[in-house]
Order: structure tokens, then C-alpha cells, then sequence
């Protein structure tokens, strides 16, 4: 390096701890270090420059792990055996553990390690014990036998297992349920430590859930159930049924249906009563309810229900209207205050009711749209009768949704504001399906740049508490509205491809089909001519879903008019408006962007038409909407109500009065900065 001694002493002492001082295992390290980046050089300080801290943490070149693997054997047997316990963790093992382990033990562990790292075997930074190299752990653990690999991981995990309770971080639970189920169920000696190895998985799993991750919570609740033995429905019914119900609820939110399912067999024939079954059955309703089996998912949520003594048979034949009233009848006898310092829901069986009538809620806005309303007064009326329960607030911004719908939008984004304060009141449980759709209200006040923000918040929540199908709908949400706000084509087909690939693995069949419908809208702008990949069970979620149907004919609609196919415009639009009525009982953004290219799409048609009044009519409708829309957030619609105006005198032929919309429209655009 062409430096003096005093400036690379630094270098020099952690390259012969590594190496031994041996001449090519330097020569090596040194090119291996230069390769990686961690010794350069530096053109403004004209030398050499290196990372201390990076450079004893990089892991050694194979045949210098090789070299040091062989001193192993020269160790005292006190440090082998050390070593063989730091093997039994893995590459590396936090000094903490191996702390507690050595009080546990009754044995010298941490001066033994020591001389380890001395040695070059261990490195010792960030308080963690770390092999220098992944072969020298598999040397040192390879060292016992296969028996004693099992018997020692055992030992270890039963030892740490008593210190669980005493801490606050879980790294000692972690770590002891690690090595308890590294041995396995067939290494428990006493019939007592089947249960607690299966009550330190619960847990464990729990911990993991806490901090969402649901693939290891699944992997803990799943080694739980391992170490039950075989009459533990009788002998531990509560740890075995709440082992199964999580790991039922970890399996629905990572896509894994076949576990679910059996899983929820298991739970539906050993369970003692309708109630402790309810938990699989509301997953089992929730994996239908993202499939083509939909409405058979709403009608076993109603059979539940009705089990449960909430009765809503025939709610299809009433009015949105009325029922939205008679709901706003009940709440004007409340106050904000009241409603949010509402006391808590107690009673399990009327709150497990809740969650199913929340998901019968998002189910039949869908597809009964008349029926929604219906479901929302209901958890309005429970949750001010029978106290608030985490399902509350889904009640409240489905009800401001459906108010903002029928016209009253400042209505129904104080309740969307009331639905979100009561998050904070009684839980944040469901705190991705109140952003997904209360952002969808707040779109219709607040500028749109600004809304794609609340996107990320929900998707967060709904992530964190393993609402994969809240989250999902959030990303596809974001996607389309990212269109709408102007985002590169180029950069919104990777959003698209990203969003496809999260449904695709967690089987959001609907989801999934809604978005490749989206994205081959994209691909047509860019210029790319591409069929979507086909979707499991795609044909029929498109015949019995008029929301999936709405969203398929309103794309096919824009892009052949984009392309200026009369024709295919025409017949897309009159299949595009015969959806209208029997979708999405909710207000989305996406409904304003769709009725501002029906109304430009109808006023083309208009002036090509022998049809010319009807479509003109439509295009007349659709103004009046963007006008009414534009009251509440000219940010984001003022431009497309003004291009509607222009498209309308344009077919009265005022050319002038056109001219002056169109300049209103291209001026508010800048000024706003939208598309």
C-alpha cells in the first residue's frame, strides 16, 4: 500500500487476526477485501483507505476458513466445547444469549469464546459472537454426533426456556425455541416438557405476529402443534386450540390455503362448541370471499349470523337510500364525543359477530350493493348499543363512504375523519380497510398528490396486522390512481407487475384479475399488444362479480378509444353502463376518473351516433357529476369538468364558448398540477 506503519496499523492487526500472518492467506484477503470495495483507493486523499469495522465483520475466502477450520483441533477441550455450543445457534449468537446460557449451564462460555476469537475462528463486534466463516461452524458442529446435535439443542432450549420471563425483548425466547425445535418432538424425555415447548412456540409465534412476521409466527405455532401429543385435544384443549387457530389465521394471511384448510378440519371436529369453531370459520369465509366463490362466502357469513341472532335475510329488497337515512336518523342523537368515548364491545360472541359482519360488508359491496348499507347499520347499531368493538370503525367509513355516494360528500368525509379517531380509541386492528377506503372519500377534498400518501399509511397498517387483502386492494388502488395523476408509464408498468406478483402468492384471485385488467390497459399506451395470464377460476369471478365486470368494460372502453375504434368504443361503453347499477356500493376515485372519460367518450359518440341524443345525454350526466365533484376539491377536477363543458358546446356546435372551456381546462390543469 506504500505506507508508513503508524497508518496501517489498523489494517495490519485485523488482517493477521484473520489470517495467522500466513504470506498467501494475506495476498488473498487483501484481493478479496479490494474485489468488495472495503480496501481502495481514494483520488482526494491520494492513498489507500479502508473500513475497520466492515473488514473485521467480512467473512474469510473459503480456503483461509479451510486453513483456521484445521486449528480447531489444537484448541483446549474447553474451547471446542465452547465452540461447539456457539454452533449449535447458527452463524452467529448474541452475547446476551450466551450469557444467560452460561449461568444457566454452570459453565465458562464467554472466556472460552474469547480465546476463540483470539484465535481467528470468532469474530466479536455489534455484541454478537460470529464465525468467521460459515465452514468453521459447520466443522465445529460437526464435531458431535447427530444424537448429541439433537440432545444438546434440547438442553440448550430447556435451559434458557425458565429465564423467558424475566425479559422484555423476546431475544431469549427466540433463542430458546430455536434449539427446542432444532431437536424435535422426538427428543423430549418427560411428557410435562411437551407442553411447555408447545406453550413457548405459542409464544414465540405471538411475539412474531407482533412484530408481522406471519411466515415465522406460522413456523412457531406449526412446531407447537409438532410437540402435542396424541390426546391433547383432551388433555390441553385451550393450548391446542389456540395453537391451531393462529396458525390457522398465519396460514390465510401467507396464502397458504392447503394448511388452512387442514388446519380448520382439524379445529371443525374437535372443537367443543359452535364458538371456538368461529375463528376457522370466519378464515375460511375470508379465502372464498377473494375467489370466484364469493357469494357462497356471503352466504355462509349470513347462516353464521343468523346462529349468532343477527338476522339479515332479505335486506336485498330495500333501499340504500332509506337505510342510509334511518342510520343517519340514529347517529343525529349522538354527538362525535359520545360516539367516540362509546365503552368497549365485551361480549366475545357479539364481537367474533362483528368481524363477520365487517367482512359480509366488503363482500356485498361488491356484488349486492344494495345490500351493504343494510350490513353497515347493523354494526353502527351494535356498536352504540352493545359498546365499540376493533370492527367499529369499518362500520363508520363504509357509512361516510356511502354517503359521499349519493352526493354528500362533506357528510361523508366527516365520518371517514370519525372513523379514523376511532382507530385510536378502541384498536388499529383494521386500520388498512378504514384508509383504503376512506382515502377513496378523502380524494374527493383533498388534492390527489396528496391522497397517494394515505395509500401508504394503509398499506402499512394493513401489512402489519396481516390484512393481506386490505393491502392488496390499497396497492391496486394506488396503481390505477397513480395513472390518473400522470405517473411514467414505463415506471407504472413495474408498479403493476410488483402489485400482480404480492396477489398472485397469496391467492387474491379477484384482486389479481382486477389488476392484470389494469395493467394490460398500461401496456396497450406503451404500445405493447399482451393478453393477461390467464387467473385460476378467472371466468367465473368475471360472471358472477358486476365490480370485476365494471372494471374490465370501463379499460376495454378507454384504451379503443385512445385508439379511436368507434366500433369496439361504442360496444364497450353500452356493456360499461349496463354495470353501473349493480357495482361497488362504495365511492371510489376511480368512479370520477371513469364517469370523466364515459362523458368524453359519450360526447364523441355523440357527434359519430346516429344515437346522437342518448349518448349526448349521458356525456350531459357525466358533466354535471365532475361540476358537482369540482364543489368539493377543484384540485382534482375542476380541469375535467371544464373539458367536459368544452366537449359539450363542441357538440352544439359553440365553437367559441368550446374554445374558452378548453383554455379554463388546460390553465386549471397547470395550475393544479394534474393530468
Amino acid at each position: 500500500l506504500r505506507l508508513s506503519p503508524r497508518l496501517t496499523r489498523s489494517l495490519s492487526s485485523v488482517i493477521y487476526h484473520k489470517t495467522k500472518g500466513n504470506p498467501l492467506f494475506v495476498s488473498q484477503l487483501m484481493l478479496s477485501l479490494s474485489k468488495e470495495g472495503l480496501l481502495r483507493p481514494s483520488l482526494s486523499r491520494r492513498r489507500w483507505e479502508w473500513d475497520k469495522e466492515k473488514i473485521q465483520s467480512q467473512k474469510l475466502p473459503d480456503d483461509v476458513a479451510m486453513f483456521i477450520t484445521g486449528s480447531i483441533q489444537a484448541l483446549s477441550d474447553d474451547v471446542k466445547s465452547a465452540i461447539c455450543v456457539l454452533s449449535c445457534f447458527g452463524a452467529a449468537a448474541e452475547f446476551t444469549v450466551i450469557k444467560t446460557l452460561e449461568g444457566a449451564l454452570n459453565k465458562n462460555l464467554v472466556d472460552n469464546l474469547d480465546v476463540a476469537v483470539r484465535e481467528g475462528l470468532l469474530d466479536k463486534a455489534d455484541d454478537k459472537y460470529r464465525f468467521s466463516h460459515d465452514r468453521i461452524q459447520e466443522a465445529a458442529y460437526n464435531m458431535m454426533t447427530i444424537l448429541d446435535q439433537g440432545r444438546f439443542h434440547f438442553s440448550y432450549g430447556m435451559a434458557l426456556a425458565p429465564l423467558v420471563a424475566r425479559e422484555e425483548d423476546g431475544s431469549i425466547l427466540l433463542a430458546a425455541v430455536n434449539q427446542l425445535n432444532l431437536a424435535g418432538p422426538e427428543a423430549v424425555q418427560e411428557k410435562s416438557q411437551n407442553v411447555i415447548v408447545a406453550n413457548l412456540n405459542l409464544q414465540a409465534g405471538k411475539k412474531s405476529m407482533e412484530m408481522s412476521d406471519f411466515v415465522a409466527a406460522y413456523s412457531f405455532f406449526d412446531n407447537g402443534i409438532s410437540f402435542l401429543r396424541k390426546k391433547h385435544w383432551e388433555e390441553h384443549y385451550a393450548l391446542s386450540l389456540e395453537l391451531f387457530d393462529l396458525a390457522a389465521r398465519c396460514a390465510h394471511t401467507n396464502g397458504d390455503v392447503i394448511s388452512l384448510n387442514l388446519l380448520s378440519q382439524q379445529v371443525l371436529t374437535k372443537s367443543q362448541s359452535f364458538e371456538d369453531k368461529l375463528n376457522v370459520m370466519y378464515y375460511a369465509m375470508c379465502v372464498l370471499a377473494s375467489s370466484s366463490k364469493l357469494p357462497e362466502s356471503i352466504e355462509r357469513g349470513l347462516k353464521i349470523l343468523s346462529r349468532l341472532g343477527i338476522d339479515l335475510q332479505g335486506c336485498e329488497s330495500g333501499s340504500v337510500e332509506a337505510c342510509v337515512q334511518e342510520t343517519k336518523d340514529l347517529l343525529s342523537g349522538y354527538s362525535d364525543d359520545e360516539i367516540l368515548n362509546t365503552e368497549r364491545m365485551t361480549d366475545q360472541t357479539k364481537i367474533m359477530a362483528m368481524k363477520f359482519l365487517g367482512k359480509l360488508e366488503i363482500g356485498m359491496t361488491q356484488i349486492m350493493p344494495k345490500s351493504a348499507p343494510y350490513v353497515t347499520q347493523r354494526i353502527i347499531q351494535l356498536s352504540l348499543s352493545d359498546g365499540m368493538s376493533p370492527v367499529s370503525p369499518i362500520g363508520f367509513v363504509h357509512f361516510g363512504s356511502y354517503i359521499a355516494k349519493l352526493g354528500d360528500i362533506s357528510g361523508g368525509y366527516k365520518y371517514v375523519k370519525l372513523a379514523r379517531s376511532l382507530l385510536d380509541k378502541v384498536s388499529r386492528e383494521n386500520a388498512g380497510e378504514v384508509s383504503c377506503f376512506g382515502t377513496q372519500v378523502i380524494a374527493y377534498v383533498e388534492p390527489l398528490q396528496a391522497v397517494l400518501e394515505y395509500h401508504d399509511e394503509g398499506y402499512a397498517a394493513a401489512m402489519a396486522s396481516g390484512d393481506v387483502v386490505r393491502a392488496g386492494l390499497i396497492t391496486q388502488m394506488k396503481c390505477s390512481q397513480s395513472l390518473f395523476a400522470g405517473i411514467n408509464l414505463q415506471a407504472l408498468r413495474e408498479k403493476y407487475a410488483a402489485a400482480i406478483k404480492f396477489m398472485e402468492e397469496r391467492k387474491l384471485r379477484i384482486l389479481t384479475l382486477q389488476t392484470q385488467y389494469q395493467q394490460q390497459s398500461v401496456l396497450k399506451l406503451i404500445g405493447i399488444d399482451q393478453e393477461p395470464k390467464c387467473v385460476s377460476e378467472g371466468h367465473a369471478i368475471f360472471a358472477t362479480n358486476k365490480s370485476v365486470m365494471r372494471i374490465y368494460y370501463y379499460l376495454k372502453m378507454y384504451t379503443s378509444f385512445i385508439f379511436r375504434s368507434y366500433d369496439r368504443t361504442k360496444e364497450n361503453a353500452e356493456k360499461y353502463l349496463t354495470c353501473i347499477g349493480n357495482s361497488w356500493a362504495n365511492l371510489f376515485l376511480a368512479h370520477a376518473f371513469q364517469a370523466f372519460h364515459a362523458g368524453l367518450i359519450s360526447f364523441w359518440l355523440a357527434r359519430k351516433s346516429r344515437e346522437e341524443q342518448g349518448w349526448y345525454l349521458r356525456g350531459n350526466k357525466s358533466k354535471l357529476a365532475l361540476k358537482k365533484w369540482t364543489e368539493s376539491c377543484r384540485w382534482t377536477f375542476e380541469n375535467k369538468w371544464y373539458l367536459l363543458e368544452a366537449e359539450e358546446s363542441f357538440c352544439n356546435d359553440d365553437f367559441d364558448a368550446a374554445k374558452s372551456y378548453y383554455e379554463k381546462a388546460i390553465l386549471s390543469a397547470k395550475d393544479h398540477k394534474v393530468s
